[in-house]
């Protein structure tokens, strides 16, 4: 008998330890990564909505990005932040100012420009819903709890796009971003690094 309750036990979190890793999700989030690798370059609209119930938010922007490989050009509210993989220029067009800081892959916000291979490094993942409409819902669970979010949720339709993706932060903020539009557009390099002589008299900070 005793044999057979610890057997059960380890049975149990066997189970619990696989789901952390589930290959079913797995496969979707891999199929879903290798439809936008084979795109070189793309423009996408999305919208952002910021919930947090005990704090009373509830806020929604919409914005653009245009990304190619690990450089994006992001315009939102105002602000127009262009990441060259090595340099991120934030321009604030109200104020003429570009703010210039060094790019850290590693403490980057997750965007557009880096959600599709997100899973790849640090994360444990599980298929939870199939709906009848064909979307997949994944949660994606950070290892490290140095994170400012403890939770990722994506919506991953039929065709393996990613619809949707929320972000559950450990201060109650709840980030719900919706893809709009999604079109594949060929970019050159430089379009992704500011070019500070077609801004006259722009107010240049360097913390580079």
């Amino acid at each position: 008998m005793k044999k057979l309750v610890i057997a059960s036990i380890s049975l149990f979190i066997l189970m619990q330890v696989n789901a952390q890793y589930d290959p079913s999700a797995l496969a979707v989030l891999d199929a879903m990564s290798n439809k936008y690798k084979d795109v070189a370059s793309f423009k996408a609209s999305f919208s952002q909505k910021l919930t947090n119930e005990s704090a009373g938010l509830d806020e929604t922007i919409s914005g653009e990005i245009a990304v190619k490989g690990d450089k994006f050009v992001l315009d939102v509210v105002g602000q127009k932040i262009y990441n060259d993989g090595t340099d991120v220029y934030t321009y604030n067009e109200d104020l003429n100012e570009v703010t210039i800081s060094p790019y850290d892959a590693e403490e980057s916000e997750i965007t557009l420009s880096n959600v599709y291979d997100l899973y790849k490094n640090g994360f444990k993942y599980v298929l939870v819903e199939t709906k009848s409409n064909g979307d997949r819902l994944i949660e994606l669970d950070p290892e490290s709890r140095d994170k400012s979010y403890f939770k990722i949720r994506m919506t991953i339709n039929a065709k393996d796009e990613l619809k949707s993706f929320t972000v559950f932060e450990r201060t109650g903020n709840k980030y719900v971003y919706s893809i709009n539009s999604f079109t594949p557009t060929p970019f050159n390099d430089n379009y992704f690094t500011f070019d500070v002589s077609k801004y006259p008299n722009v107010e240049v900070i360097d913390f580079r």
